[in-house]
């Protein structure tokens, strides 16, 4: 599991290399939140390119990352979702909470 970021203008955008399964999701919220406080953005960009499972604890994660940035006038978008994680946002209802985009390109049109 990796995550890494870069940031782009008013964007920051992280990219997670790895499954969110129960064992790696605290890791995954801890080093987004970590950037996150350094970090004063508009636009949050989460790319799931390289994830092929999501468990309920990594949707717990974007949930409590979303609700975070809501509060500090910021938005997360999620892009580049595979089949699998497209049908976990979907039927977790996660798509009616985020706006998801199928590039990474298409995410950054917000800022």
């Amino acid at each position: 599991m990796e995550v890494t970021n870069k940031i782009k203008g008013d964007a920051i955008i992280f990219y997670i290399d790895g499954d969110l399964t129960t064992s790696h999701s605290p890791e995954v919220q801890t080093e987004i939140n970590d950037v996150l406080e350094s970090t004063k953005c508009k636009l949050v960009v989460i790319n799931v390119e390289n994830v092929n499972f999501i468990a309920s604890t990594g949707l717990r994660i974007i949930l409590a990352v979303g609700k975070k940035l809501k509060t500090a006038g910021a938005e997360l978008v999620v892009c580049s979702m595979n089949q699998t994680t497209k049908s976990v946002f979907k039927m977790s209802g996660f798509t009616k909470l985020f706006k998801t985009f199928d590039t990474e390109e298409e995410a950054l049109e917000l800022i």
